[in-house]
């Protein structure tokens, strides 16, 4: 997926139907480290994983490194699995931004 400011981010969704919970990791400057927290939920609820600006398997950058540029990510991230409702769950600067 492609953020408004043309940098490619990762992200996976995996579970079934429903609102899902979208984590967020640490930073900036971190990675997704939600996999064994997020399999586990995969039977009960969707789960989306991603990785931040510039961070981890996301395409690598510059910045702006700001909580606009972070929102307008995470927007970008609910936008592409067209998510209307979403739980957030964050660790350090994930919670922040959640």
């Amino acid at each position: 997926m492609t953020t408004d400011d043309v940098v490619r981010l990762w992200a996976a969704r995996s579970g079934g139907a429903g609102d899902p919970l979208v984590l967020c990791h640490g930073g900036p400057g971190l990675w997704d480290m939600f996999g064994d927290v997020g399999e586990p939920l995969t039977g009960v609820t969707p789960v989306v994983r991603w990785d931040q600006h510039g961070c981890g398997r996301s395409e690598r950058c510059d910045g702006p490194w700001t909580t606009r540029r972070s929102v307008a990510d995470l927007d970008a991230v609910r936008r592409h699995f067209g998510l209307g409702r979403m739980a957030l769950l964050g660790h350090s600067w994930g919670a922040r931004l959640a």
